[in-house]
C-alpha cells in the first residue's frame, strides 16, 4: 500500500513539489502502486533502491509523475491580453515572432495560441513557434492534434465548428491542419539547453512552477531564461509563482500571468 506519506518521500528524491502534486496524486499514486508491483517492491525504499540500478524503469517513473492535463483556451483572462496588449506590440516591433511552449503537454495551448492569431492576424508567415516536451507520447498525441471533448469544454460551438472537424471516434475531434502551420514540435527536458535563442514568448504554464521543488525551478527557469530576448514575455499558470531568484522578470500590469524581461 502506498500511502501519502511514501508519495512524498518519493516526491522529494525526484525534486517534486508535495504542494504540486496535492490535488492531482490520486492517478500518478495509483500508476506508481502497479510499477512498484510489476518491479516486486514492498516499500518505497526497496523501490527507490531498485529504479537506482535500473534507468529505464526509472524513466518508467518519471513518465508516471508528469501531468499531462490540460484544455484549450485555459484561462481567459492571458488569451484575452495576449490578442489586446503582447501580440500588437510585438508585430510591431519585429517581422517574425518567436515563441516556445516549454512543457507543451499534448498540444493544447499551443493550438490555442495558433486558433487565437489565426482569429486576429492572417499573415501567419510572421509567426514561429517551437513546442517542446520530455514526453515521447504527449509530442506525438500533439502532432496528430485529436482531443476529446473535456479538451475542449472553454470553446463555444462556433469556434469548435470552425477550427476542428470529427474524428470517426465518439467524442473527439481533430484540429484543422490551419492551425498546424509553423509549429515544430521536439522532444527537449527543461533541465537541458533551450531549443533554441531569440525568443520573444516563452509559455511556461502549469508544469515546471507547479509539480517541481523550489531548487529545481531555479536551476531550469535560468537556463530556460537565457533564450528569452529582452522586452519578450514569460508567461505562466494562474496560480503559479516565480522562485525567488534574480531573473530580471517584472509582473505586467494586465496580467499577473504575464512578466516581462528588462530591456
Amino acid at each position: 500500500m502506498l500511502t501519502d506519506s511514501d508519495f512524498r518521500v518519493l516526491l522529494a528524491c525526484y525534486e517534486r513539489s508535495w504542494q504540486g502534486y496535492r490535488k492531482v496524486r490520486k492517478g500518478p499514486m495509483k500508476r506508481v502502486r502497479k510499477h512498484m508491483e510489476a518491479l516486486g517492491c514492498n516499500s518505497v525504499k526497496q523501490y527507490l533502491d531498485t529504479l537506482a540500478k535500473d534507468q529505464a524503469e526509472e524513466e518508467v517513473l518519471l513518465s508516471i509523475l508528469r501531468i499531462t492535463i490540460s484544455r484549450f483556451f485555459r484561462d481567459r483572462k492571458l488569451w484575452t491580453s495576449l490578442a489586446d496588449t503582447v501580440f500588437p506590440a510585438l508585430l510591431a516591433q519585429t517581422d517574425k515572432v518567436k515563441i516556445w511552449s516549454a512543457g507543451c503537454s499534448c498540444g493544447e495551448e499551443v493550438y490555442s495560441l495558433s486558433i487565437l492569431y489565426h482569429m486576429r492576424w492572417s499573415d501567419c508567415s510572421r509567426l514561429a513557434v517551437i513546442a517542446t516536451d520530455a514526453n515521447g507520447s504527449c509530442l506525438e498525441r500533439a502532432r496528430k492534434g485529436i482531443y476529446q471533448k473535456s479538451s475542449l469544454r472553454e470553446l463555444d460551438s462556433q469556434l469548435l465548428s470552425s477550427c476542428f472537424i470529427p474524428s470517426g471516434r465518439r467524442g473527439e475531434y481533430c484540429i484543422l491542419p490551419l492551425y498546424r502551420k509553423y509549429i515544430l514540435w521536439r522532444h527537449h527536458d527543461f533541465f537541458t539547453a533551450p531549443p533554441d535563442r531569440g525568443f520573444h514568448v516563452i509559455f511556461l504554464r502549469n508544469n515546471l512552477l507547479t509539480y517541481y521543488n523550489s531548487q529545481a525551478q531555479s536551476v531550469a527557469l535560468g537556463l530556460i531564461l537565457q533564450s528569452l530576448l529582452p522586452g519578450g514575455y514569460l508567461i505562466t499558470g494562474s496560480r503559479e509563482v516565480l522562485p525567488e531568484t534574480p531573473c530580471n522578470l517584472v509582473a505586467t500590469k494586465n496580467c499577473d500571468m504575464i512578466y516581462q524581461m528588462r530591456e
